[in-house]
Formats: structure tokens, C-alpha cells, sequence
């Protein structure tokens, strides 16, 4: 993904052409193949004065570095070239299709997956590996009405695209004025490690697995992206408080209260939201009400042990437990609409009998069936109230994201070709492909 960006930059100006799929090349290594003649080496060896080392070696330090750069990225080019098992033909490179006109290869894809997809191999199915793989990259999913793409396929070509629409646009000043940035953001680093750059670049190959050059860069192309987004897609979106009130009319009820939550439901709702769940598919943004039921047969004498438990002020659950009923004798928890009780989905019997009721009260005993029945309402919650004002800002927060996604959406559909994003996903297939034969044999 990286090189393909840092070539986007320098490469490509204007506007971007459309995706294409190519069929796949492939290139089989046998055994035999390796066969070769070495030579003898002669290394004659040559003593040099320790005070001409020392003269030189600050004169050759930036061309070691870079040596050790090109070593790095051979290291890392034998590593995906290097076969498992020896005797059995290794595919190598497969060439999938074009991002402007440049050549995407599925190790270019699939080595940052590379690791998740070898724990993946020996532990599922055929079938389940190619569905996990084929979801990592590319996949849709609806939240709030809008189809959200993304994956590591889809990140790859968008990234790209981005790149070269945001380098096309800039003018020379900007241009010099990125440099700046981003030699000043070296500086900085730098100044953190102490004013070392070796030092700089050993602790960034620690904490993110990147060269100095290569973190740079990233840097470099999210400042460009960001750059794009706020002057093409953020003025586009634009949520109203109609949005938000909308959104709480999933679940608010007419003259609903705004009661106090526990964090722990607080927490849910957020988390639902940061999923891209709506409120009313969030349980614990919805009214309910938990009922509780206990049944006995009429000749059962725990009658009598129950009925002098209830009038010596014990509870409903104390009273469950005594009678061996589970979970405090709760019964059915149910969605709470405008109608209330009334609306609830149970027979008209038991439904005549909650009417009225209040939270932890219980009904007198009645007779349903052959048994004789004592029902209560164990809890009651209220809906998520429209003023709450953490959620509030949740689901104003959820909404911009979700505009935001349609926007890009958009304006991505308007740099791509017809028919690109069929191209990408048929670009996912062959990846697929080549991933499944890779990693499971």
C-alpha cells in the first residue's frame, strides 16, 4: 500500500482513470530450477589504520543508511520469495489488476493480512477461510441507511485514488509548504530522541514497524487526504437537530420521561452507536418492561407457604427462590411502545392482569389453567430520552460520520470510472484466490 501511494505522487497529476482487472500471471519455481555453479570467492585480507576508519566514516554514514535501506527491502522481498516447503512449486507474485494504469500485485495486498491469515489457516475450513479473507478485503454493510465500504482491498485502491486527485491539485507554494511540514515534522522526532536520527530511527521500528522514510510518508499522505477531505467532502456534511430528533423517535415514546441510567446502560447505547447501530436496534436504548410470573398446581401445597410469604412482606424474587423458580422467577422481558402494557404481545388473561400494576408490585393470585398464577412487574425502563445529553452528542457524532461516508462515497463514485467498483471486487476475488491456495494447502 505505502509504495503504491509514494508512487501515486510522483506519477500522476489531474484527474485519475478507471480500475482494470488482469488476468492473473503466474510464475512456478521448481526445486531443479536453483540448480547453479558458485564460484570460489578469494578475500584477500587488507589492514587499515584505525585513525583512517575514523576519517571516513562519517563521510559514508548517509550511504550507509541508505544500503541499509535497500538491504532491509531485499530482506523483506526474500521473505514473501521464500518457499515453506521445499520440493513444491512456489507461486510467485500474481499480477491482479491496475490502479491508473500501475500494476497491484497480491503480495502488495495481502502482506499486511499476512499474519492474521497464516493463524486463520490450520484452524477453520477451506470455505471459512476464503469468507474471512474475502471479508478483510472488501466488505459493505448498512448503518442508518448508508452502505459503508471498506477492507483492506478497498483502503488500498481509495488511498490510492485519493492520492493522486490531492497531489494533482496542489499548487507550487503548497507543495514546498508540505515539504516544509514534513521536514519539520522530522526535526521534531528527531529533537525527541535527542537530536539522533539513528536513535529516531531504532524507536520507530520499535514502537511502529516502519523506517524513519516510511513513517514520514504516511504523515506526508494523511496531510494530503485530510487536506482533500475538508476541502471536498466536510463542507458537505451537515446534520440538523430534525437528524438527531429523528433518530430518538425510533425509541422515544410520546411523554416519555427523561429518567436516569445506570452507566452500564450509558456504555451499551455507546457502543452500539460506535458500531453504526441505530437506537432502535440498540436493546438497551428501548423502553421494556421485565415481568415476572410464578405457577403452581391449585392442590400444590407450597400455595399456602407462598401466600404467607407475600403477606409477610417478602418479594417477588425471595419468593421465586423459596417456591425453586430460576433467575428470581423472571419471565419475559418485553419492548415497551406508545400503547404501554396494553400493547405488549401476551394473552389477554395475564394482560388484564398487569394493567395497572406498578414496578415491584404484585398482582393477587389468580387461577390460569390448573394452576394458580401471582405475576409482578420486576422492572420497567424508560426509553433513552432525546435530552440526555451524552447520548445526544453520541448520536450527533454518529450521524456526521455516517453523512461523511456518504459523501466520500460520493465524490470517490465521481473520480472512478463506470464500473470500477465491479473491478475492485473482482480484484478481491482473484486476491481471495491466490490467499486460500497460499495459506492452505
Amino acid at each position: 500500500m505505502r509504495w503504491i501511494a509514494c508512487i501515486s505522487l510522483f506519477c500522476v497529476a489531474g484527474c485519475s482513470s478507471k480500475l482494470t482487472v488482469l488476468t492473473e500471471h503466474l510464475n512456478y519455481i521448481n526445486t531443479p530450477d536453483f540448480s547453479v555453479e558458485i564460484e570460489p570467492v578469494i578475500n584477500d585480507k587488507v589492514d587499515v589504520p584505525e585513525d583512517a576508519i575514523a576519517e571516513v566514516e562519517d563521510e559514508f554514514d548517509a550511504e550507509a543508511v541508505a544500503v541499509e535501506d535497500i538491504l532491509a527491502r531485499e530482506e523483506e522481498f526474500d521473505d514473501l520469495m521464500m518457499p515453506n516447503l521445499v520440493g513444491i512449486p512456489l507461486r510467485v507474485e500474481a499480477l491482479v489488476g491496475q490502479v491508473n494504469g500501475r500494476p497491484v500485485y497480491a503480495n502488495t495486498v495481502l502482506a499486511p493480512l499476512a499474519d492474521q491469515i497464516a493463524a486463520q489457516a490450520d484452524k477453520i475450513t477451506r470455505a471459512e477461510l476464503e469468507s474471512a479473507i474475502r471479508s478483510s478485503l472488501y466488505f459493505e454493510q448498512e448503518t442508518m441507511g448508508t452502505i459503508i465500504r471498506g477492507g483492506q482491498m478497498y483502503e488500498l485502491v481509495i488511498t490510492d485514488l485519493l492520492l493522486s486527485e490531492a497531489v494533482g491539485g496542489l499548487s507550487k507554494e503548497q507543495s514546498v509548504g508540505l515539504i516544509s511540514i514534513v521536514e519539520q515534522m522530522r526535526g521534531d522526532y528527531t529533537a525527541t530522541q535527542g537530536g539522533s536520527q539513528s536513535r529516531a530511527r531504532e524507536s520507530l521500528a520499535r514502537e511502529t514497524g516502519s523506517s524513519f522514510d516510511e513513517f514520514l510518508q504516511l504523515q506526508r499522505d494523511q496531510i494530503l487526504i485530510d487536506a482533500l477531505y475538508r476541502q471536498k467532502i466536510w463542507p458537505k456534511v451537515n446534520v440538523t437537530w430534525r437528524d438527531v430528533q429523528r433518530e430518538f423517535e425510533q425509541v422515544t415514546l410520546e411523554n416519555s420521561l427523561d429518567a436516569e441510567m445506570s452507566p452500564e446502560r450509558v456504555q451499551a447505547i455507546l457502543a452500539g452507536l460506535q458500531e453504526g447501530l441505530s437506537l432502535g436496534s440498540i436493546n438497551a436504548a428501548k423502553g421494556s418492561v421485565s415481568i415476572g410470573l410464578i405457577r403452581v398446581k391449585k392442590d400444590d401445597v407450597l400455595v399456602e407457604e407462598i401466600k404467607l410469604a407475600f403477606d409477610g412482606g417478602a418479594t417477588f424474587a425471595e419468593v421465586a427462590e423459596l417456591t425453586g423458580v430460576q433467575n428470581g422467577g423472571a419471565w419475559e422481558t418485553f419492548e415497551l411502545g406508545d400503547e404501554g402494557i396494553e400493547g405488549i404481545e401476551v394473552g389477554p388473561k395475564i394482560k388484564s392482569q398487569l394493567v395497572g400494576l406498578s414496578e415491584g408490585e404484585v398482582q393477587e393470585p389468580f387461577e390460569l389453567g390448573s394452576s394458580i398464577t401471582w405475576i409482578s412487574i420486576l422492572e420497567i425502563q424508560e426509553p433513552v430520552s432525546l435530552y440526555n445529553r451524552e447520548i445526544q452528542i453520541a448520536m450527533n457524532n454518529a450521524l456526521r460520520w455516517v453523512q461523511f461516508n456518504r459523501e466520500k462515497d460520493s465524490y470517490i463514485q465521481s473520480l472512478w470510472g463506470d464500473g470500477s467498483l465491479e473491478e475492485l471486487k473482482k480484484m478481491a476475488d482473484s486476491v481471495t484466490a491466490i490467499a486460500v491456495q497460499r495459506y492452505q494447502r
